[in-house]
């Protein structure tokens, strides 16, 4: 059995290759995210979330399409920080008429 700390370096090796094929994929992820910080974000709510057995049974296509939710809601949070509280609230309201 690996150690932990081989084991945390591992999950971060796998989704530090997930992210990198992203931001290729994917320019305004390479535009608007820091691809350390998103790697330490997506280890931590993999961390809170899934055992190291459910992480390590996660197809790559799985891990990519979740990694890609998170950066693209991180990206979209980032937006919302820039708008003006009149803009929030039409941003809201077309939310919910969705």
């Amino acid at each position: 059995m690996l150690s932990t700390e081989l084991q945390q370096e591992s999950m971060l090796n796998r989704i530090e290759k997930i992210v990198t094929i992203l931001m290729e994929e994917r320019p305004l992820f390479k535009e608007e995210l820091n691809p350390r910080e998103i790697v330490e974000h997506l280890y931590h709510i993999v961390q809170q979330n899934l055992t190291k057995e459910q992480f390590n049974n996660l197809s790559d296509d799985k891990l990519k399409e979740n990694c890609s939710f998170v950066m693209s809601t991180e990206i979209m949070s980032g937006m919302l920080d820039d708008l003006t509280p009149e803009q929030i609230a039409i941003f809201d309201e077309a939310v919910k008429r969705k």
